[in-house]
């Protein structure tokens, strides 16, 4: 019996980003569910519950970083990984995501082989 693909919930306003980083994480084998905004992005997240979600910070509604620290304190989702993935690239924005749980944080413009790398990363560590 061949095991469910990865399902990773992408929550990005832009998008041609968005559209990228599905397309790269379906190649790699991953279901992908799409939203644009941090509020979709919660409940998408409650409903779903993706193997790994990857978020921008800049978002209409709630942030990203808001969306981490919610996420964290829900037991449903607490234990899902989050990517960070924000054109915010400062060693302050990074140590911050990472303290609103993220559990990575990648730069923008980013590697599409990197983006795929770390997500797999990220899952092989959640099992």
């Amino acid at each position: 019996m061949t095991p469910m693909p990865s399902t990773v919930l992408i929550a990005e306003d832009d998008e041609d980003v968005r559209e990228l980083v599905a397309q790269r994480l379906a190649a790699a084998g991953y279901q992908t569910v799409t939203v644009d905004n941090g509020n979709a992005a919660l409940t998408a997240a409650n409903l779903q519950r993706p193997d790994l979600i990857v978020l921008d910070i800049d978002m209409p509604g709630l942030d990203g970083l808001t969306v981490c620290q919610q996420l964290q304190g829900l037991s449903r989702t607490s234990n899902i990984p989050v990517l960070i993935l924000s054109a915010r690239s400062r060693d302050l924005d990074r140590t911050h995501g990472r303290a609103m749980g993220a559990s990575e944080y990648l730069a923008k413009p980013f590697d599409s082989a990197d983006l795929v790398e770390r997500v797999g990363q990220l899952l092989a560590g959640a099992h």
